[in-house]
């Protein structure tokens, strides 16, 4: 299964790895009733609401206490002619959930309905409503799920630019991936520094209305760290000058397109070195069990489990049916069940 939090934080809870988030797949607000169906079919709706409860309370259902999972559900049935709808209500301090599992009424009595409404057990099992710093670590670590699955997607697109020779992509993504290898080897330098596994996230999303951290005060902010040399700082300034020309000056100035070819080249190369300066403080944060990979080889293979819930990751940043990974559900199955009794 795959984490999701809502957005602020208010809650989170384990989906099955072949379910998208359907709120931002089908452009609604991200909002109650948060949706999620299977990526390739759409036969079922889960949907999980969480309201502030009202001044005037009259629910009978006992309180529980917030980051916790297992919580205590009053289940109901809602069913007519077309479909059916499985209901769960629970109280968590001065929220309330309502969940549901909607279906078509034709396909009450199959094995499939009965294998997702298992599914739908197991994610309700792992619900909390999360206040205080438990909230605070689901964000951050939502947040830095959320640029590693884009950094993923990015090859995907780096590749099909390589395919097509769009060197002007090429050069835009070999310059995107740069930025987030620095960002992120920032976030485990400071780590590592304040020994402590706190994520520095304003690096690693920008939302609207954020104050932004641009590319070139990434560079001078990874060469003060000393993470990359003066001279690599230097050559990053001079390759961004060339991109700008390329992006912005292309048709004014005297650029020609056959320059594209050393530049592409010259930001494949400073790429890699950048990328193995990340390497470098990953493999010092297992060392020193600080951090991210504090518990985690960032060199180890990972399982199949790991590369679908990857694969259902970058699926979401695409959104896009001709960038889509496969997921295998049954193998995930197995997985999940060998690694619970590890």
């Amino acid at each position: 299964m795959k984490n999701f939090t809502s957005p602020k934080g208010i809650f989170s809870l384990r989906i099955p790895v072949e379910w998208q988030y359907i709120n931002v797949a089908a452009g609604m607000k991200e909002e109650s009733p948060y949706s999620f169906q299977h990526y390739q079919e759409s036969k079922s709706a889960f949907q999980v609401s969480c309201y502030p409860k009202p001044a005037k309370w009259d629910n009978k259902i006992p309180d529980q206490k917030a980051n916790t999972d297992h919580l205590r559900f009053e289940q109901t049935r809602m069913d007519d002619e077309e479909f059916h709808v499985h209901l769960w209500f629970a109280n968590v301090e001065d929220h309330y959930f309502i969940v549901k599992f909607i279906y078509d009424a034709h396909r009450a009595q199959s094995l499939e309905v009965a294998a997702e409404l298992t599914q739908v057990t197991l994610a309700l099992s792992t619900l909390q409503f999360l206040t205080g710093s438990t909230r605070t670590a689901a964000m951050e670590l939502d947040v830095y799920e959320k640029f590693i699955a884009s950094l993923a997607a990015s090859f995907d697109l780096r590749n099909r630019a390589f395919e097509k020779m769009a060197l002007i992509e090429l050069v835009i993504i070999l310059a995107n991936q740069i930025d987030a290898y620095l960002r992120m080897a920032i976030v485990l330098h400071k780590q590592l520094a304040d020994q402590t596994e706190r994520i520095e996230v304003c690096l690693l999303r920008q939302e609207k209305g954020d104050q932004p951290v641009f590319e070139k005060q990434i560079y001078s902010m990874a060469a003060d760290l000393e993470i990359i040399s003066d001279e690599l700082r230097d050559s990053l300034f001079s390759l961004y000058s060339e991109r700008n020309k390329v992006v912005h000056r292309y048709i004014i100035s005297d650029f020609k397109t056959r320059d594209l070819i050393q530049i592409v080249y010259d930001y494949d190369q400073i790429c890699e070195k950048v990328r193995l300066r990340l390497k470098y403080f990953e493999d010092l944060q297992l060392a020193q069990k600080v951090g991210i990979y504090a518990h985690k080889n960032p060199g180890g293979m990972p399982d199949a489990l790991a590369m679908d819930i990857l694969f259902a990751q970058v699926n979401d940043k695409h959104l896009d049916k001709e960038l889509f990974r496969k997921i295998s559900p049954k193998k995930t199955g197995r997985n999940e069940k060998r690694s619970s009794k590890n």
